[in-house]
């Protein structure tokens, strides 16, 4: 059963560290996107299912991606570079380079740039520290209780601007 789930706000520890790099060539129809994503978790640790969503212009023609880890593709229905990684190391390093072909347009209107979007989970990592030292369950039914705390942190609504 579920004892417990929480939502901490403030005073977190971020597994990740995410810095971007977007280059809009001028004078030419290209975009360069550097991405470096650091694990602040200890190296015994893994996260799974991390997925980083790179938002990329409307008029984006054709990609060509090279990753460090993972896989990364373009998807024109999410307007976005999707990078998918299975099992990411605590206290390693990630790189996308990636070289965005736009198509010529009449009008030259500027790119706002949306958020980019990062989805994991990092089983047995507490963002908040907050910890169970000691758990006692009374219950006169005769429910054997396994001594097992399983902690899991969750992306909600990680963001990074670019």
């Amino acid at each position: 059963f579920e004892l417990m789930r929480y939502r901490v706000t403030d005073n977190i520890n971020l597994p990740f560290r995410i810095i971007p790099a977007v280059r809009e060539m001028q004078g030419s129809n290209r975009v360069s996107i550097n991405l470096k994503v650091l694990a602040n978790f200890a190296g015994t640790l893994f996260a799974t299912h991390v997925v980083v969503k790179i938002p990329v212009p409307k008029n984006t023609a054709k990609t060509k991606i090279k990753t460090s880890f993972g896989r990364a593709k373009y998807e024109p229905e999410q307007q976005a570079i999707v990078w998918r990684i299975k099992r990411f190391p605590g206290n390693s390093e990630c790189i996308l380079g990636a070289d965005v072909d736009l198509m010529p347009t009449v009008r030259k209107k500027a790119w706002n740039r949306p958020p980019i979007n990062v989805e994991f989970q990092v089983p047995m990592f507490t963002a908040s520290g907050v910890h169970v030292r000691f758990l006692r369950v009374y219950d006169k039914s005769g429910y054997i209780t396994n001594r097992w705390v399983r902690y899991i942190t969750k992306a909600g609504g990680y963001q990074i601007r670019i």
